[in-house]
């Protein structure tokens, strides 16, 4: 992560110090725990053979109809959050009520306290995964929503600098990346004592996420300040005229449309990447051995596309991202079609041979019956394409904290929950749109998500949608949305201009000081004479 800035703020601001971006990125690590098995494991969790073996296409539905509910939720309480005001300011209080829900739900959702099974309602028969899942689906996005708009506007409101904006969403996704890689190592560390199901694996991170995120949310309420709004319009602005100036926004509205394809994209590869995994590559148990080397990739690239953001621009180095994100996508659909014999440098076997004898027969048993060549082909191709991921989830929030300022110089009014809620809500239904449409084509194909990876009643045909529709389709959503950066309005300068003209009416607005008169002129309060 890189060091804060010497220089001051825009508007005369110290530059925030390490500890301050620390404690307000810290909470971004269990909520990343949680997003990895929300967005990976949950689908294998319940509709995996070895998991609470539901089917996968209503396993979607259910994923994708509370998404749609967590999605309209969103803007009542951004509309909430920036009309709070208390003694512990606006984004605190949303923060500090949310965070029980949220691991309340999150606990009964993958450590649930029922037995699933078969049961008759009304006349119709159905598991009782379905309801259950439904439910806590609701209850853990009514949490994150509670706390997760007001938490984001709240880091766009830390600082007014351009640079400094892509600095606090830079802390933040550095922690998301190593809550993502603890996830990711989950799975490999606890395989080593005996646990190898999806189960096992989010049962200890729900157990971690319960003990770490109340510590680190603390500090976080404690040790990040927040700013009260300045606002030169003293009136409240109704919630439909206070989403019509948002919605007139034209970059905000163009960044919206862009990351809609973008999130698309990404829903449909999380959610099927476990089965690309287990039934492609065969090696669904080394699953945690690919996203450790994946997320590693996203940390060690992050200050280099920060870097880049300050040579030429937040949209340009996020288009970059893209592209580079795209174009190593089209390369994973090769793994289901091409001749083994193309793999054959990557062979466990092959790499190995400087290890000892005995080492080296330990090492390839431990591998057998798995395709190492195509697994270690795969890793190579993800660390590459990985290393955009962070470029991705940063770049774009502080994107977001831009756009505010134009909408901040128009009404005078402070209304970052706002923006956020929509930013969030359209992430959130793009996501449950690629849940749904990534999960039913590949059923539409002839998947089947239940079948015997070994074994298997999945035709070639089925295998190689199953990685186009996890990697190509994705990279096609992604590539749509980058052109529509290139010329995107709100560059570094543009922005200095719009945060000049806020201040500008801040200090038009302000009431004007009166001026005591002189001694002995009308109106003083002259002595008395002596």
């Amino acid at each position: 992560m890189a060091e804060p800035r010497a220089a001051a703020n825009d508007g005369g601001h110290k530059p925030l110090s390490s500890w301050v971006l620390a404690s307000y990125g810290a909470p971004a690590m269990p909520l990343a725990m949680v997003t990895l098995p929300m967005a990976v494991y949950l689908p294998a969790v319940y509709a995996d053979s070895e998991g609470f073996g539901l089917g996968l296409a209503f396993v979607g539905l259910m994923m994708v109809l509370s998404r749609i509910f967590d999605g309209v939720t969103d803007p009542v309480i951004g509309f909430l959050s920036d009309r709070t005001r208390s003694r512990w300011g606006r984004r605190k209080p949303f923060v500090l009520l949310g965070t029980p829900i949220y691991i309340f739900g999150i606990c009964m959702l993958f450590i649930p306290p029922i037995e699933f099974g078969e049961t008759t309602v009304l006349g119709m028969t159905f598991n009782t995964g379905y309801p259950w899942m439904l439910l806590m689906l609701v209850v853990t996005y009514v949490g994150a929503t509670i706390k997760d708009v007001p938490y984001s506007a709240w880091g766009a409101e830390l600082s007014s600098n351009y640079n400094e904006r892509t600095l606090v969403t830079s802390w933040r996704e550095g922690f998301s990346v190593t809550g993502s890689l603890i996830g990711a190592f989950t799975p490999a560390i606890i395989f080593f004592f005996g646990y190898d199901k999806p189960t096992d694996a989010v049962f200890f991170l729900s157990l971690a996420i319960a003990f770490v995120m109340p510590v680190l949310i603390a500090n976080c309420l404690i040790s990040t300040p927040e700013h009260p709004p300045v606002e030169t319009r003293k009136t409240r602005l109704p919630l439909r005229e206070s989403f019509g100036y948002v919605w007139q926004n034209e970059p905000y509205r163009r960044l919206v449309i862009i990351f809609l394809f973008s999130t698309i994209g990404s829903a449909m590869t999380n959610t099927l990447s476990f089965f690309f995994v287990k039934h492609v590559l065969l090696a669904g148990d080394l699953y945690g051995f690919y996203l450790a080397p994946y997320f590693v990739s996203q940390i060690v690239a992050i200050p280099l596309w920060f870097k880049l953001s300050r040579r030429i621009g937040k949209h340009r180095a996020t288009m970059a991202a893209i592209g580079w994100y795209a174009l190593w996508s089209c390369f994973i659909p090769l793994i289901a079609i091409a001749p083994m014999v193309w793999f054959e440098p990557f062979e466990i076997a092959r790499l190995l041979t400087f290890l000892p004898d005995e080492a080296y027969a330990g090492a390839v048993a431990y591998f057998e019956g798995i395709p190492t060549g195509k697994f270690l082909f795969f890793i190579v191709i993800m660390c590459l394409k990985g290393s955009s991921i962070g470029a991705l989830t940063a770049l774009p929030y502080a994107m977001a904290a831009d756009v505010v300022d134009v909408d901040s110089a128009r009404t005078g009014k402070s209304q970052g929950g706002a923006y956020f809620s929509i930013w969030l809500m359209t992430r959130k239904l793009a996501y449950a749109l690629g849940l749904f449409v990534g999960t039913n084509l590949v059923v539409l194909f002839g998947f089947n998500s239940l079948a015997d990876p070994l074994n298997t009643t999945n035709t070639q045909f089925a295998l190689l949608m199953l990685a186009v529709t996890y990697s190509v389709i994705p990279a096609i959503f992604k590539f749509v949305a980058m052109p529509l950066l290139w010329n995107y309005p709100l560059t570094e300068d543009r922005v200095h201009e719009i945060q000049r003209e806020i201040r500008d009416n801040r200090e038009r607005e302000a009431p004007a000081v009166p001026v005591p008169p002189a001694p002995g002129s009308p109106g003083a309060l002259n002595p008395p004479p002596a």
